[in-house]
């Protein structure tokens, strides 16, 4: 009987070691790549699976329980239709009665009722449509020509030459601006809704990835340029997510940044190296945020540095900044909104709590609207 090869056998663990560290290699090099692009791709999309309808009624809907489905607070419902399109949308206020498997709501039906066993979406943007269809305000489409082409924005006139210029987020849509709308409308403030480059209906970007604010600012400067030209002597930048970070480098980098008298701020992203490594903790990857930073910014041809706020405030000394930021919110560090609001002046800042990203006025509206018609009082035409 043949004994066994002794250099063979010796040879196996040396082979599991390589395979192992090639693997471990490829780990460290595939998930800053991954996370990287998942981050600088447009998707455009912010609405949460919600479950699926369990029993509906006029004021109620009971869902089959999710954690999105659960969230404090008003939001829009939406299902698809065989065609994979929207079909319907409706609004869910608060939760009524909840179990071990379900939760009840209460429900308004604005374009149709969900059939039960049908899939819903949360959508904190609350509406799908436009300002007339969505809140009943007249409003205008025009197009803002950029360095990359038109850009699709709605206009909504008003009162003075102080004009508020609305930036949404990453991935997000103008309808994330429809939440405060009429506030504004009803302070008589001139309001533009913006889009910018990589937007749908707008331009792509030359390699058609967000660069968080880096690039993006340029699109509004040609918002601000727009309303110049339709008589706008000075502006009210409201931004929310990234649009904060694209309305704080306007402010740094942007001759019309004098004209600018007051900033709105919801959940800004003023820093997003931390928001990165946020990400990492809560995915237990918190070891490879350094080669994260990295690969965003060779990714996506940026630099993290100059995009970090907390360590450049001066140029905001000047102006009331009102900032509204949820403390549930799994993005953005509230520490960073709160040390931000701490280190200016002018600041208000406006803690709400179970408040996830951007979803401060779908937690609290009342206070929300409040806060935001107050902050804006000074600046309305008499």
């Amino acid at each position: 009987m043949a004994r066994p090869n002794r250099t063979h056998r010796r040879r196996w663990p040396l082979v599991t070691l390589g395979v192992v560290v090639v693997l471990v290699a490829g780990a460290i090099v595939a998930i800053p790549v991954w996370s990287a692009q998942i981050l600088l791709t447009p998707h455009h999309s912010l609405t949460t699976k919600a479950g699926t309808v369990i029993a509906v009624d006029a004021d109620e809907i009971t869902l089959s329980r999710t954690d999105a489905g659960a969230r404090v607070g008003t939001y829009g419902l939406t299902w698809t239709g065989a065609d994979g399109e929207i079909a319907g949308e409706a609004v869910v206020g608060p939760v009524l009665r909840t179990d071990d498997d379900t939760i009840t709501r209460e429900f308004v039906a604005t374009e149709g009722t969900p059939e039960v066993g049908a899939a819903v979406d949360l959508n904190p943007n609350m509406w799908t449509g436009d300002p007339q269809t969505a809140i009943g305000l007249d409003f205008k489409k025009v197009d803002i020509e950029g360095e990359l082409g038109a850009m699709p924005a709605w206009q909504v006139d008003g009162d003075g030459d102080t004009w508020v210029l609305f930036v949404h987020g990453i991935d997000g849509l103008r309808q994330s601006g429809l939440r405060p709308l009429p506030t504004l409308a009803e302070a008589g403030l001139p309001t533009l809704l913006i889009s910018y480059r990589n937007d749908e209906g707008a331009p792509a970007s030359p390699n058609g990835l967000f660069s968080l604010g880096e690039r993006e600012w340029h699109d509004l400067e040609a918002a601000a340029g727009y309303a110049l030209r339709q008589g706008a002597e000075k502006f009210i930048l409201y931004g929310d997510s990234m649009g904060g970070s694209i309305v704080t480098r306007f402010m740094h980098l942007s001759p019309h940044a004098e004209r600018v008298v007051a900033m709105v701020l919801d959940a800004p992203v003023l820093d997003w190296s931390a928001v990165i490594d946020g990400q990492a903790d809560r995915l237990h990857l918190g070891v490879l945020s350094p080669l994260v930073r990295q690969t965003v910014q060779w990714r996506g041809d940026l630099s993290l540095t100059s995009l970090d706020e907390l360590d450049q405030t001066a140029v905001f000394d000047r102006l009331p900044v009102l900032l509204f930021q949820g403390l549930a919110d799994p993005l953005v560090p509230h520490i960073d909104s709160e040390s931000f609001a701490a280190a200016l002046p002018l600041a208000q800042y406006v803690p709400v709590p179970d408040a996830g990203h951007i979803q401060s006025w779908n937690v609290d509206p009342v206070g929300y609207t409040t806060h935001l018609a107050d902050f804006l009082r000074p600046f309305v035409s008499r």
